[in-house]
């Protein structure tokens, strides 16, 4: 009987669960400071923290991707990628959704309670609602603009003949439409990790790591790609 060939993981399942921890906890954290900055008029650097937030977020989707990564495949470049570059985060946020829907599976009420099926699927479209208002608003390049608007949100712009202070740059109704989906999608994620769902989602891929095969791993992230393509299109 040949050996069973085994998936050479990038990192340990702990290792990955302390990023889901550290980052979800951020996010509350910057989601929370800027709607104490928006409540005191200070919309200017509230509007930068709910993009810091957002790329928490994104770094997050990273992160699950370590789940099941090798050394050298995308998914740990993709991580790599996240750690350095502002741009490359905020293009990975418009997975949230379906990173979100994936976490969902790991509550018990998944698939059992309508109640729950139903918040769901509003609360998701919610966020798409938030997120393509937010698109239609910063129009071309959208998520990748949003570096641009924190960077204004927190220092002094040099225009011709004048700075112009952040308050003055930042317009309030665009940073009220980022706080929203930030808060959105952060209210979101801890609703979908409290109540011991991070370790039932842990323990899941404990139970996959240990059962899938290399082939087997192929076959599946192969099914994935062609499936995500469809969805997003071949330029994803």
């Amino acid at each position: 009987m040949s050996e069973r060939n085994t998936r050479d993981y990038r990192n340990t399942l702990d290792y990955i669960e302390s990023g889901f921890r550290a980052c979800w906890r951020n996010t509350m954290d910057l989601v929370e400071a800027s709607k104490t900055l928006m409540e005191k008029d200070l919309h200017a650097p509230a509007l930068s923290l709910s993009v810091l937030a957002v790329e928490e977020l994104a770094k997050l989707r990273a992160i699950d991707g370590l789940l099941y990564a090798r050394p050298d495949d995308h998914k740990t470049q993709a991580f790599k990628k996240a750690g350095k570059s502002h741009s490359a985060k905020l293009m990975m946020f418009e997975t949230i959704p379906l990173f979100l829907g994936n976490l969902a599976t790991a509550d018990p009420r998944y698939g059992r309670e309508e109640r729950f099926e139903k918040t769901l699927v509003i609360t998701i479209e919610n966020l798409r609602r938030d997120g393509n208002e937010v698109m239609a608003k910063l129009e071309k390049d959208a998520f990748l603009r949003l570096d641009e608007l924190k960077q204004a949100g927190f220092y002094v712009t040099a225009e011709e003949g004048a700075f112009v202070a952040p308050r003055d740059s930042v317009d309030r109704g665009l940073a009220e439409m980022v706080y929203r989906l930030a808060w959105r999608a952060t209210t979101t994620l801890d609703f979908l990790l409290k109540g011991g769902n991070l370790e039932r989602y842990m323990t899941n891929a404990r139970e996959i790591r240990a059962a899938l095969s290399e082939t087997e791993h192929q076959e599946l992230e192969r099914l994935g790609n062609e499936l995500f393509r469809d969805f997003f299109g071949p330029d994803h």
